[in-house]
């Protein structure tokens, strides 16, 4: 099964059956795309409307050039406040930006002795304002600042969080630093097509325009015929029924390591709810055919895989034998031994009748990985519209944080 989302990549299907209940499902599928479609287009949801958006791109412009002339940008975030900017940064080798999402002791000091205070801004982003990771890496840092005695440092700080309320934008306003406000409308593992996301990645040279016109390529797409998002989304619900409820992605692309994070949180959070919900499994390939494959291969039968696969590599290394030995990889390029692996164990997988999804890429740009944020965008909420879920809240994450406040409160 064999369909072509639009001109950024393609994706095909092995071993789904093409059944009544698929049919089915597929119908309501196509209802809830439509239901997300005119959503749409009355400019109801914030995270995809903004990706036609002009004028945050002008102010996301104007803080990258303040922070560019740092020597290292310190982004303070967790979760939707570091993982979509984490993702779309691995699209270039860089060594300017540093996240800290641990409030590990051991994490924070050795990742603090690195740094000059002098010549370091820090991005403090948590669009509650309430993150508790991120108020403890925010006064540890303003400590370890007062200890050096350092003059002015309010112009290394941007705050970004939604309420002046928070704790967060109060430590900004005491130090008199900026803040940018953070949408109320968009969550935050939905912001990476916001400031959230794209201010990093504008700051090492990232084409950011070009991220939002492959989501937007994606989203025509979408728009103009939902019937391949439709059909995604079907056959998830059909395997999960059918006890397929372990979601595994494998990326043959190393860069995609932080997507696969990024996805895992979007999935999870925003479709765990009312006893429902696939578990996201991350994989590596090829690191991960050594840990991992042999439990798909021989394990319960309860796991449907998505490899994400690159056609052709725009960098590549040839292997010479050494003299006097042979071996079955002399004169081949890396990137075929790459096509073998994600060809072998596809193959392997698909003998054992292992449900699949192939998603194959030509190249990895801005475009390509703006398309495959948005396609997993799309995918999710209508996913969540067909089980009449809430794909924009997290209800039992909060029962959490109001539990650990109250443990706090007691100490």
């Amino acid at each position: 099964m064999k369909k072509k989302l639009n001109n950024l990549y393609q994706q095909k299907f092995k071993n789904i059956k093409e059944d009544e209940d698929l049919k089915d499902l597929l119908k309501i599928s196509l209802e809830s795309s439509k239901k997300l479609i005119e959503e749409i287009n009355h400019k109801k949801i914030l995270a995809i409307d903004i990706i036609d958006h002009l004028d945050d791109l002008k102010i996301i412009n104007n803080y990258s050039k303040q922070i560019s002339k740092y020597k290292k940008l310190l982004v303070l975030g967790v979760g939707g406040s570091s993982l979509g900017a984490k993702t779309i940064c691995s699209l270039k080798n860089q060594n300017k930006i540093d996240f800290i999402e641990s409030i590990d002791p051991n994490t924070i000091i050795n990742q603090l002795s690195t740094i000059d205070y002098k010549k370091t801004f820090f991005l403090i982003i948590s669009k509650s304002g309430e993150t508790v990771e991120t108020i403890c890496q925010t006064l540890i840092i303003l400590e370890e600042i007062n200890k050096r005695k350092i003059n002015n440092f309010s112009q290394q700080f941007l705050f970004i969080t939604e309420s002046i309320e928070s704790s967060l934008a109060k430590i900004a306003l005491k130090i008199k630093a900026k803040i940018e406000f953070h949408s109320t409308k968009i969550g935050g593992r939905y912001s990476c097509f916001s400031i959230v996301g794209l201010l990093p990645a504008e700051v090492i040279g990232i084409d950011i325009k070009k991220i939002r016109t492959g989501a937007k390529i994606f989203l025509d797409s979408f728009l103009s015929n939902p019937n391949e998002i439709a059909l995604s989304t079907a056959i998830h619900l059909s395997l999960y029924e059918k006890g397929y409820k372990n979601n595994v992605i494998i990326p043959y692309i190393d860069i995609l390591k932080n997507y696969n994070e990024w996805y895992r949180q979007l999935w999870a959070e925003s479709l765990g709810k009312n006893s429902f919900g696939s578990t996201p499994i991350n994989s590596m390939g090829t690191v991960d055919q050594h840990s991992q494959l042999q439990l798909y291969l021989d394990g319960v039968r309860n796991k449907f895989f998505t490899f994400i696969v690159l056609n052709k590599q725009n960098q590549d290394l040839k292997i010479k034998d050494l003299s006097g030995i042979k071996t079955l990889f002399g004169n081949k390029k890396l990137s075929e031994i790459v096509e073998i692996e994600h060809n072998s164990t596809i193959e392997t997988l698909n003998q054992r009748k292992m449900p699949i999804r192939i998603i194959e890429l030509s190249k990895i740009n801005e475009e390509v990985l703006g398309g495959l944020m948005m396609q997993m965008f799309l995918e999710t909420i209508v996913t969540a519209y067909c089980k009449n879920i809430n794909p924009f809240d997290q209800p039992a994450v909060e029962l959490r944080k109001d539990l650990a406040k109250k443990l706090l409160n007691k100490k």
